[in-house]
């Protein structure tokens, strides 16, 4: 029981990590390495992380169910067991997101990265004119920007940590709702062959 729960943390895990890997990729190139205009950029963010949130509950569903059917009917797939396996699946994937994240900013370029983000909050400033806030907003963009670039670049660690801290979160949640659907009562009337 414990070695196939495991085998199936490590498996979906690993793909849902892959997969979310691809959304933390295209969210970062979006953002700060692509030359498009902010209202496109926008839009593209935002239909990218609704498809992939939508792909991450899916995922996660599935795999718990899986699992879940997977098991003995007799012992059954309790919603604290449901719960684990999600929170476990969540916790692997945010460490691959985080390796992930980190190998392709690296490749690209940490400079290049902070000054994609700081020309993207740039792109802002005659949004924050129209709200009459420009002058706050350069100023804090001006602050902003100082510390980012004189800021080292987060370690593999420093990038997992907050990977899986987002995941945690995000799959603990997700994990609550989707632990009561996959769950399993025992059956104790089935006779052993």
């Amino acid at each position: 029981m414990n070695r196939g729960f495991w085998t199936d943390v490590l498996r979906s895990g690993a793909m849902l990590g892959v997969v979310m890997s691809l959304s933390s990729i295209v969210e970062r190139y979006i953002m700060a390495y692509s030359d498009l205009s902010i209202s496109t950029m926008s839009l593209l963010y935002f239909v990218e992380w609704i498809a992939f949130i939508a792909l991450f509950i899916w995922m996660l569903y599935r795999s718990a169910r899986r699992r879940a059917e997977g098991c003995d009917p007799r012992q059954g797939f309790g919603y604290a067991q449901a719960l684990s396996y999600v929170l476990m699946v969540s916790i692997l994937t945010g460490v691959v997101v985080g390796v992930v994240t980190t190998i392709f900013i690296s490749a690209m370029g940490y400079e290049a990265y902070i000054d994609g983000m700081v020309a993207r909050m740039g792109e802002m400033t005659p949004y924050m004119a129209s709200m009459d806030m420009e002058k706050e907003y350069v100023e804090m963009l001006g602050h902003t920007a100082k510390e980012l670039r004189g800021a080292e670049q987060p370690t593999i660690l420093d990038n997992v940590l907050a990977s899986v801290n987002n995941y945690i979160i995000g799959g603990g949640f997700v994990g609550l709702i989707i632990a009561a659907f996959v769950r399993r009562e025992p059956n104790i009337f089935i006779q052993e062959d």
